[in-house]
């Protein structure tokens, strides 16, 4: 369950008086997780079945629901004011007007999400709302979840520990000959035996020999060979908070340029991490790791170096040559990249890393990547 703990409501607040709104309307997943405690599957399964949450500068809050959910909203709900719809009845929108109204907001500012929410389902709340002013509050709820308040961090740390504890059992038992698939099914198993809270969507990655350079590879029969370099890792998203650790290891043997590259590739990687501290801008993190790969004589491929993280897979700031926003204390970052080495063979790590007043903390620490994993 996530507790009034997993949300910055001042931050909410501050923002919306700072936009000069009445009142923000949540209808994504993440936001309406980020203020009501839901996490619900359905959402993403059934997307015209809306959730809403209402949000009002008072801090008061309601939750507009298909009454369906009523037990899992009974159980896990923050809210104390809930507004329950028929699926085949009253729309979830008219619903949503009718507690507006009865906030006194028929002519408020409210900010909505405007970029996602539904064309047809916004224009029948503007006909019910005429004299309300609208405007996209996206911005709004970003700027509150970029920093991270302890219980999401605890929460990211012990979902990066599990996902890499997963993938580092399940890498002692691969062998040559073994399928992605099978290696990547015992990564799976392992999280679902590991972690405490609720995991939704567990994939595990596996990408060998050819597959290797091949971002988002699902994970097929093909037998892994020796000598061949493979990433394997895993996504998942726990409580609704998204989490993808990535380990690279050559099977069977490694070759001396498969062991140099990847010394390289890791010296790269772990040096750069130090940039990762509050006052540095975005951008200059990727200025930064690009430096350093031309000086290994390797080629940096991606066109971000990481990206925050938490309900929204890739959240902001994003460590890329246009974002100037400037790193935080308590902001968790997915950090990673793929670069080639001379010979074309790609190399790629992702970890999760908080942001703190002094050093930046590993919250995936269970691997050792400094050096190349030979399995089997």
């Amino acid at each position: 369950m996530l507790t009034t703990g997993f949300w910055n409501q001042a931050a909410l607040l501050d923002a919306m008086r700072r936009r000069g709104l009445d009142a923000l309307v949540a209808h994504t997943p993440a936001n309406v997780t980020y203020t009501s405690g839901l996490d619900l599957y359905t959402q993403t399964l059934i997307p015209d079945r809306m959730v809403l949450t209402v949000i009002d500068a008072s801090g008061g809050a309601a939750l507009v629901i298909w009454g369906g959910e009523r037990d899992k909203v009974e159980r896990d709900a923050r809210m104390a004011e809930v507004h329950y719809y028929a699926e085949f009845g009253q729309p979830p929108v008219s619903v949503l007007a009718e507690v507006l109204v009865q906030r006194g907001l028929t002519r408020g500012a409210i900010g909505v999400e405007q970029h996602s929410f539904p064309a047809v389902a916004f224009a029948d709340l503007r006909r019910a709302l005429p004299t309300a002013q609208f405007s996209a509050a996206e911005d709004v709820f970003a700027e509150a979840r970029m920093i991270k308040t302890a219980d999401e961090i605890a929460l990211l740390r012990r979902s990066a520990q599990a996902v890499d504890r997963a993938a580092f059992l399940a890498a002692g038992l691969a062998r040559p000959g073994e399928t992605e698939r099978a290696f990547a099914g015992r990564i799976v198993a392992n999280l679902l035996a590991l972690a405490d809270d609720e995991v939704a969507g567990p994939d595990g990655i596996v990408a060998a020999g050819p597959n290797a350079p091949v971002m988002h590879h699902l994970s097929g029969h093909r037998a892994i060979g020796r000598g061949e370099m493979l990433r394997y890792g895993l996504k998942c998203s726990v409580l609704g908070y998204w989490c993808i650790i990535l380990r690279m290891a050559v099977m069977g043997e490694a070759t001396e340029q498969q062991r140099d590259s990847y010394a390289r590739f890791a010296d790269i990687y772990h040096s750069t991490l130090r940039f990762i501290r509050p006052g540095t801008r975005a951008c200059d993190v990727y200025a930064a790791c690009r430096r350093h790969v031309e000086r290994h004589g390797m080629v940096l491929i991606s066109e971000k170096v990481g990206h925050s993280t938490g309900l929204m897979f890739r959240e902001t700031p994003i460590l890329e040559p246009g974002d100037t926003r400037e790193l935080q204390p308590a902001m968790v970052l997915a950090y990673d990249y793929l670069v080639l080495d001379a010979a074309g063979a790609p190399f790629h790590l992702e970890d999760r890393v908080l942001v703190t007043d002094d050093e930046p903390v590993l919250l995936s620490s269970i691997c050792d990547t400094h050096e190349l994993a030979i399995l089997g």
